[in-house]
């Protein structure tokens, strides 16, 4: 086992999350805050759950307030091509962002040398999503959005990767 795994997902995590923002949404994501946690649980207005399993199991949530929601939401539907008005649309086009995000990601953990398989993404939508730390351990990334071209604040997202104790 590798003693430094823990790191390198956090900051394989980090990395492609930025990129993946600023290559699809031109969005510039800034790591504000990132560590460990000992939360056990989370709730937010929006979040996204992508569990993964292989060598290492685990679930990467991305998660954000309303304000975040709202100005990115249009940003996603665009890029899909899809309109977010259309009832019941919002959430699902947040998910399928949330399996790209975590696409992306495994695929740079398959680059490493991970074997490791993508499950469907659920929604946690406004629900307390239990952490049980005994069998889990919790990082918490936090990142800074904002559209430079535009000067525009878009909020606050939040990245919670849990990974299962071996």
């Amino acid at each position: 086992m590798d003693p430094l795994l823990d790191e390198k997902i956090v900051l394989t995590l980090a990395r492609s999350f930025s990129e993946h923002m600023k290559a699809s949404l031109y969005v510039s994501a800034e790591k504000e805050a990132y560590g460990p946690s000992r939360n056990e649980g989370l709730c937010f207005e929006s979040c996204s759950a992508i569990g993964f399993n292989g060598q290492i199991q685990g679930t990467i949530y991305l998660c954000m307030d309303g304000y975040t929601k709202m100005k990115l939401l249009p940003r996603i539907a665009d890029r899909f091509q899809i309109d977010p008005g259309q009832k019941g649309m919002a959430d699902s086009v947040l998910l399928e962002f949330s399996n790209q995000i975590a696409s992306v990601i495994l695929n740079e953990l398959r680059d490493g040398g991970y074997e490791l398989e993508l499950e469907p993404p659920e929604n946690f939508n406004h629900k307390i999503v239990p952490i049980d730390l005994k069998q889990y351990r919790e990082y918490i990334l936090i990142f800074f959005l904002r559209d430079r071209r535009l000067k525009l604040y878009l909020g606050r997202a939040t990245l919670v990767l849990v990974l299962k104790k071996f």
